[in-house]
């Protein structure tokens, strides 16, 4: 199964967007884009403008950038929030959950989805198609 297209700004380390790859998502860099160094806002307004969801390690600022674009009658394919954690196979299971949970919101639109949200939902038993228990241990911090 795979999600909906990436667009991942530049904090997000490539070994994650590899490994995303290699799990069958669409993924864009700010450096495949040529956008590095460009402010959140921009970033924002180029992820939205084709269509790809936001992945980033950015949340403060991200959530004020978000705010910003709605509140300009903006409107985007999602931002995705993760927490940074120095384990690359973490960053990546919960990225892919994230993503997945995302697709499953489908038609909502312009969604800023934190991991903590996504945690509080696994702790309490919502299991995600595609991830089996070690998936979401690992995801946890747990494996």
């Amino acid at each position: 199964m795979t999600g909906p297209p990436v667009y991942a700004d530049e904090n997000v380390s490539r070994r994650v967007t590899d490994a995303l790859r290699e799990r069958g998502f669409d993924v864009l860099t700010a450096y495949q884009a040529t956008t590095l160094g460009q402010d959140d806002a921009s970033q924002l307004t180029y992820a939205a403008s084709l269509g790809r969801v936001l992945l980033t390690f950015d949340g403060r600022d991200f959530r004020r950038a978000h705010s910003a674009f709605l509140t300009q009658g903006g409107s985007h394919a999602g931002i995705i929030l993760l927490p940074q954690s120095p384990y690359a196979d973490r960053n990546t299971v919960r990225a892919a959950m994230m993503l997945h949970w995302l697709a499953s919101h489908e038609g909502a639109g312009s969604l800023l989805l934190n991991w903590n949200d996504l945690q509080r939902r696994l702790h309490d038993g919502l299991r995600i198609p595609g991830f089996d228990n070690e998936g979401v241990r690992l995801a946890l911090g747990r494996a």
